[in-house]
Protein backbone atom coordinates (compact mmCIF):
# COMPACT_ATOMS: atom_id res chain seq x y z
CA UNK A 1 0.00 0.00 0.00
CA UNK A 2 0.73 3.56 -0.94
CA UNK A 3 1.08 6.20 1.68
CA UNK A 4 0.78 9.41 0.19
CA UNK A 5 2.44 12.55 1.47
CA UNK A 6 -1.39 13.59 2.85
CA UNK A 7 -2.02 10.75 5.07
CA UNK A 8 -1.00 11.52 8.52
CA UNK A 9 1.55 8.30 8.98
CA UNK A 10 3.59 9.54 6.17
CA UNK A 11 7.22 10.49 7.09
CA UNK A 12 6.18 13.97 5.07
CA UNK A 13 3.49 14.52 6.97
CA UNK A 14 4.63 14.15 10.46
CA UNK A 15 7.76 16.44 9.77
CA UNK A 16 5.71 19.04 8.89
CA UNK A 17 3.96 18.43 11.92
CA UNK A 18 6.64 18.53 13.78
CA UNK A 19 9.10 21.01 12.77
CA UNK A 20 7.96 23.75 14.74
CA UNK A 21 8.42 22.28 18.35
CA UNK A 22 11.03 20.52 17.35
CA UNK A 23 13.13 23.15 16.22
CA UNK A 24 12.63 24.73 19.43
CA UNK A 25 13.24 21.77 21.08
CA UNK A 26 16.31 20.39 19.47
CA UNK A 27 18.21 23.75 19.85
CA UNK A 28 17.15 23.78 23.34
CA UNK A 29 18.62 21.08 24.16
CA UNK A 30 21.69 20.70 21.59
CA UNK A 31 23.25 24.29 21.14
CA UNK A 32 23.40 27.35 18.85
CA UNK A 33 26.50 26.39 16.35
CA UNK A 34 26.32 28.32 12.83
CA UNK A 35 24.77 25.73 10.36
CA UNK A 36 26.85 27.18 7.34
CA UNK A 37 24.85 26.48 4.70
CA UNK A 38 21.83 29.55 3.78
CA UNK A 39 19.31 26.55 2.94
CA UNK A 40 20.02 24.57 6.18
CA UNK A 41 16.58 24.95 8.35
CA UNK A 42 18.25 25.21 11.20
CA UNK A 43 19.88 28.69 9.99
CA UNK A 44 17.00 29.68 8.58
CA UNK A 45 15.26 28.96 11.82
CA UNK A 46 17.98 31.22 13.89
CA UNK A 47 17.56 34.19 11.48
CA UNK A 48 13.93 34.24 11.96
CA UNK A 49 14.68 33.55 16.12
CA UNK A 50 16.98 36.39 15.69
CA UNK A 51 14.59 38.90 13.61
CA UNK A 52 11.81 37.95 15.97
CA UNK A 53 13.98 38.98 19.26
CA UNK A 54 15.55 42.00 17.36
CA UNK A 55 11.23 43.53 17.12
CA UNK A 56 10.64 42.99 20.41
CA UNK A 57 13.64 45.56 21.22
CA UNK A 58 16.39 42.93 22.16
CA UNK A 59 19.69 43.86 20.89
CA UNK A 60 23.10 41.83 20.47
CA UNK A 61 25.89 42.61 22.52
CA UNK A 62 29.14 41.27 23.65
CA UNK A 63 31.25 42.78 26.99
CA UNK A 64 34.77 41.82 28.25
CA UNK A 65 34.65 39.81 31.67
CA UNK A 66 37.24 38.64 33.43
CA UNK A 67 37.19 34.98 32.40
CA UNK A 68 36.37 36.29 28.34
CA UNK A 69 34.27 38.06 26.04
CA UNK A 70 30.78 36.77 26.74
CA UNK A 71 28.12 36.84 23.77
CA UNK A 72 24.44 38.25 25.06
CA UNK A 73 21.08 40.12 23.40
CA UNK A 74 19.42 42.79 26.20
CA UNK A 75 16.66 44.99 25.76
CA UNK A 76 12.53 45.00 26.23
CA UNK A 77 11.02 47.04 28.76
CA UNK A 78 13.40 49.67 30.87
CA UNK A 79 13.11 52.95 32.41
CA UNK A 80 11.09 54.52 34.89
CA UNK A 81 7.99 52.08 35.83
CA UNK A 82 9.60 49.35 34.60
CA UNK A 83 9.74 45.73 36.22
CA UNK A 84 12.65 43.96 37.48
CA UNK A 85 14.86 42.38 34.81
CA UNK A 86 14.75 39.22 34.13
CA UNK A 87 17.86 37.18 33.35
CA UNK A 88 17.08 33.82 30.91
CA UNK A 89 19.88 31.16 31.39
CA UNK A 90 19.74 28.18 28.93
CA UNK A 91 20.46 24.61 29.39
CA UNK A 92 23.47 22.56 28.22
CA UNK A 93 24.77 22.98 25.04
CA UNK A 94 21.99 25.47 24.04
CA UNK A 95 22.05 29.24 22.42
CA UNK A 96 20.29 31.75 24.61
CA UNK A 97 18.02 32.90 21.54
CA UNK A 98 16.81 29.67 20.61
CA UNK A 99 16.11 28.40 24.06
CA UNK A 100 13.90 30.85 25.07
CA UNK A 101 12.25 32.21 21.83
CA UNK A 102 8.72 31.62 23.26
CA UNK A 103 9.42 33.16 26.41
CA UNK A 104 11.57 36.29 25.03
CA UNK A 105 8.60 38.53 23.06
CA UNK A 106 6.39 38.28 26.26
CA UNK A 107 9.26 39.16 28.57
CA UNK A 108 10.45 42.01 27.13
CA UNK A 109 6.59 43.71 27.09
CA UNK A 110 7.28 44.18 30.73
CA UNK A 111 10.45 43.64 31.62
CA UNK A 112 14.45 44.12 30.82
CA UNK A 113 15.57 40.87 29.54
CA UNK A 114 18.74 39.70 29.43
CA UNK A 115 19.98 36.88 27.69
CA UNK A 116 23.45 35.59 27.65
CA UNK A 117 25.65 32.33 25.97
CA UNK A 118 27.10 30.82 28.88
CA UNK A 119 30.79 30.39 27.97
CA UNK A 120 31.72 27.41 25.58
CA UNK A 121 28.16 27.52 24.31
CA UNK A 122 26.70 30.01 21.40
CA UNK A 123 29.03 32.67 20.22
CA UNK A 124 30.95 32.71 24.05
CA UNK A 125 34.43 31.50 24.11
CA UNK A 126 36.29 32.61 27.32
CA UNK A 127 39.64 33.76 27.50
CA UNK A 128 40.40 30.93 30.44
CA UNK A 129 38.94 27.76 31.65
CA UNK A 130 35.23 27.87 32.83
CA UNK A 131 34.61 24.65 33.82
CA UNK A 132 31.83 24.64 37.01
CA UNK A 133 28.50 26.36 37.30
CA UNK A 134 30.17 28.50 40.00
CA UNK A 135 32.38 29.65 37.17
CA UNK A 136 29.35 30.56 34.87
CA UNK A 137 27.36 31.88 37.48
CA UNK A 138 30.52 34.65 38.75
CA UNK A 139 30.71 35.46 35.10
CA UNK A 140 26.69 35.48 35.36
CA UNK A 141 27.18 37.79 38.18
CA UNK A 142 29.89 40.26 36.44
CA UNK A 143 27.82 40.92 33.40
CA UNK A 144 25.04 42.13 35.62
CA UNK A 145 26.92 44.34 37.71
CA UNK A 146 28.29 46.11 34.64
CA UNK A 147 25.15 46.24 33.20
CA UNK A 148 23.37 48.02 36.39
CA UNK A 149 21.16 44.87 36.58
CA UNK A 150 19.79 45.21 40.52
CA UNK A 151 17.13 42.57 42.30
CA UNK A 152 17.07 40.44 39.06
CA UNK A 153 15.00 37.38 38.80
CA UNK A 154 16.49 34.53 37.05
CA UNK A 155 15.07 32.42 35.01
CA UNK A 156 17.60 28.82 34.73
CA UNK A 157 16.20 25.71 32.62
CA UNK A 158 18.28 22.63 33.16
CA UNK A 159 22.11 23.05 33.77
CA UNK A 160 21.28 26.92 33.38
CA UNK A 161 19.20 25.81 36.40
CA UNK A 162 21.93 25.01 38.03
CA UNK A 163 23.91 28.15 36.82
CA UNK A 164 20.69 30.09 38.59
CA UNK A 165 21.13 28.50 41.70
CA UNK A 166 24.98 28.48 41.79
CA UNK A 167 24.16 32.33 41.18
CA UNK A 168 21.83 32.80 44.07
CA UNK A 169 24.22 30.98 46.39
CA UNK A 170 27.29 33.08 45.39
CA UNK A 171 25.73 36.52 44.83
CA UNK A 172 22.72 36.71 46.66
CA UNK A 173 22.46 40.61 46.74
CA UNK A 174 21.95 40.17 42.53
CA UNK A 175 18.89 37.61 42.67
CA UNK A 176 15.46 39.06 43.56
CA UNK A 177 13.64 35.83 42.43
CA UNK A 178 14.46 32.67 41.03
CA UNK A 179 12.60 29.94 38.68
CA UNK A 180 14.34 26.94 37.99
CA UNK A 181 12.78 24.79 35.60
CA UNK A 182 13.72 20.88 35.93
CA UNK A 183 17.01 22.23 37.37
CA UNK A 184 20.15 20.13 38.02
CA UNK A 185 21.92 21.09 40.83
CA UNK A 186 20.99 18.35 43.33
CA UNK A 187 23.04 15.45 44.26
CA UNK A 188 20.67 11.99 43.11
CA UNK A 189 19.96 9.79 45.98
CA UNK A 190 21.31 6.43 44.77
CA UNK A 191 17.95 5.26 44.57
CA UNK A 192 17.59 8.62 42.22
CA UNK A 193 20.61 8.11 40.00
CA UNK A 194 19.87 3.95 39.38
CA UNK A 195 16.45 5.27 38.09
CA UNK A 196 18.25 7.78 35.84
CA UNK A 197 21.04 5.28 34.66
CA UNK A 198 18.17 2.61 33.79
CA UNK A 199 16.20 5.10 31.62
CA UNK A 200 19.24 6.32 29.80
CA UNK A 201 21.28 2.62 29.68
CA UNK A 202 23.77 2.02 28.80
CA UNK A 203 24.75 5.84 29.25
CA UNK A 204 26.14 6.00 32.34
CA UNK A 205 27.22 9.60 33.26
CA UNK A 206 26.00 12.89 32.15
CA UNK A 207 29.05 13.35 29.81
CA UNK A 208 27.58 10.12 27.74
CA UNK A 209 23.80 11.28 28.61
CA UNK A 210 24.12 14.90 26.68
CA UNK A 211 27.10 14.10 23.83
CA UNK A 212 26.05 11.87 21.84
CA UNK A 213 28.35 10.35 19.65
CA UNK A 214 26.46 9.41 16.56
CA UNK A 215 22.70 9.64 14.64
CA UNK A 216 21.46 6.74 16.70
CA UNK A 217 22.17 8.28 20.38
CA UNK A 218 21.04 11.67 19.54
CA UNK A 219 17.38 10.17 18.33
CA UNK A 220 17.59 7.94 21.51
CA UNK A 221 17.93 11.25 23.49
CA UNK A 222 15.18 13.16 21.70
CA UNK A 223 12.98 10.54 22.39
CA UNK A 224 14.06 10.26 26.12
CA UNK A 225 14.03 13.90 26.70
CA UNK A 226 10.48 15.49 25.07
CA UNK A 227 7.09 13.78 26.13
CA UNK A 228 5.39 13.65 22.80
CA UNK A 229 8.67 12.77 20.36
CA UNK A 230 7.84 13.93 16.70
CA UNK A 231 10.05 12.63 13.88
CA UNK A 232 13.02 13.69 12.41
CA UNK A 233 14.80 13.37 9.23
CA UNK A 234 18.25 11.66 9.30
CA UNK A 235 19.40 14.97 7.72
CA UNK A 236 19.15 17.39 10.17
CA UNK A 237 20.68 14.88 13.46
CA UNK A 238 23.31 14.43 10.81
CA UNK A 239 23.58 18.89 10.97
CA UNK A 240 23.25 18.81 14.59
CA UNK A 241 25.86 15.87 15.47
CA UNK A 242 28.37 17.93 12.61
CA UNK A 243 28.20 21.35 13.48
CA UNK A 244 26.96 21.37 17.15
CA UNK A 245 28.37 18.99 19.37
CA UNK A 246 31.88 19.34 17.56
CA UNK A 247 31.67 23.35 18.61
CA UNK A 248 34.14 23.19 21.85
CA UNK A 249 33.66 19.77 22.74
CA UNK A 250 36.47 19.21 24.63
CA UNK A 251 35.24 22.01 26.56
CA UNK A 252 31.45 20.78 26.92
CA UNK A 253 32.95 17.34 27.98
CA UNK A 254 35.31 18.60 31.09
CA UNK A 255 31.89 20.71 31.98
CA UNK A 256 29.98 17.46 32.14
CA UNK A 257 32.24 16.00 34.05
CA UNK A 258 32.14 18.91 36.61
CA UNK A 259 28.80 18.69 36.74
CA UNK A 260 28.64 14.52 37.31
CA UNK A 261 30.98 15.42 40.55
CA UNK A 262 30.11 18.55 41.50
CA UNK A 263 26.22 18.29 42.34
CA UNK A 264 24.71 20.07 45.73
CA UNK A 265 23.11 18.48 49.07
CA UNK A 266 19.63 19.62 50.32
CA UNK A 267 21.36 21.44 52.83
CA UNK A 268 23.21 24.14 50.35
CA UNK A 269 19.83 25.09 48.90
CA UNK A 270 18.21 26.26 52.94
CA UNK A 271 20.20 29.63 52.67
CA UNK A 272 18.55 31.01 49.44
CA UNK A 273 15.65 32.65 50.96
CA UNK A 274 14.74 34.65 47.81
CA UNK A 275 10.76 33.43 46.64
CA UNK A 276 11.17 30.89 43.93
CA UNK A 277 8.80 28.73 41.13
CA UNK A 278 9.91 25.70 40.47
CA UNK A 279 8.26 24.85 37.25
CA UNK A 280 9.17 20.76 36.54
CA UNK A 281 8.09 18.65 34.09
CA UNK A 282 5.87 15.66 35.58
CA UNK A 283 7.51 13.15 32.78
CA UNK A 284 11.56 14.35 33.27
CA UNK A 285 13.77 11.45 33.05
CA UNK A 286 16.75 13.32 33.64
CA UNK A 287 16.18 15.08 36.73
CA UNK A 288 13.35 13.20 38.13
CA UNK A 289 10.07 14.94 39.40
CA UNK A 290 11.50 13.08 43.00
CA UNK A 291 14.61 15.55 42.71
CA UNK A 292 12.09 18.88 42.09
CA UNK A 293 10.26 18.12 45.06
CA UNK A 294 13.59 17.53 47.16
CA UNK A 295 14.59 20.80 45.71
CA UNK A 296 11.06 22.57 46.75
CA UNK A 297 11.48 21.38 50.28
CA UNK A 298 15.07 22.73 50.57
CA UNK A 299 14.00 26.03 49.36
CA UNK A 300 12.58 28.37 52.12
CA UNK A 301 10.27 29.77 49.83
CA UNK A 302 9.22 27.81 47.28
CA UNK A 303 6.66 27.09 45.11
CA UNK A 304 6.79 23.49 42.72
CA UNK A 305 4.41 23.46 39.77
CA UNK A 306 4.02 20.67 37.71
CA UNK A 307 3.29 20.08 33.45
CA UNK A 308 1.55 17.39 33.08
CA UNK A 309 2.60 17.05 28.69
CA UNK A 310 6.12 17.96 29.41
CA UNK A 311 9.25 15.54 29.91
CA UNK A 312 12.54 17.74 30.11
CA UNK A 313 11.39 21.35 28.67
CA UNK A 314 8.67 22.60 29.64
CA UNK A 315 9.76 25.95 27.81
CA UNK A 316 9.44 24.46 24.79
CA UNK A 317 6.48 21.98 25.40
CA UNK A 318 3.83 24.04 26.75
CA UNK A 319 5.00 27.66 26.34
CA UNK A 320 1.90 29.13 26.51
CA UNK A 321 1.24 27.86 30.45
CA UNK A 322 5.26 28.31 31.12
CA UNK A 323 5.00 31.99 30.20
CA UNK A 324 1.51 32.59 31.90
CA UNK A 325 3.02 31.13 34.88
CA UNK A 326 6.45 33.08 34.98
CA UNK A 327 4.56 36.43 33.77
CA UNK A 328 2.31 35.77 37.10
CA UNK A 329 5.00 34.62 39.81
CA UNK A 330 7.13 38.16 38.79
CA UNK A 331 4.11 39.93 39.20
CA UNK A 332 3.58 38.87 43.05
CA UNK A 333 4.05 40.40 46.08
CA UNK A 334 7.16 38.75 47.61
CA UNK A 335 5.78 36.68 50.40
Amino acid sequence: MTVSAADPRSPQRRWRNGRNLLLVLLTLILGGGAIGAACDPLAVHRALVRRNAARAGLVERQLQLGAGRLHFYEGGHRGRGAASPVLLIHGFGAAALETWERQIPMLAEHHWVIAPDLFWFGESVPDRMVESAADQADALAELLGQLGARQTAVVGVSYGGFVAIELARRHPEQVGRLVLVDAAGLEPTAEERARIEARFAPARSVEQILMPADEVQLRALLDRLIYRPRYLPGFFLRHMLRDDFEKNKPAKLRICRRLDEGMLAEEALRGLTMPALLIWGRHDPLVLPSMGERMARALPHARLVWFEESAHVPPAEEPHRFNRDVLDFLAAAAP
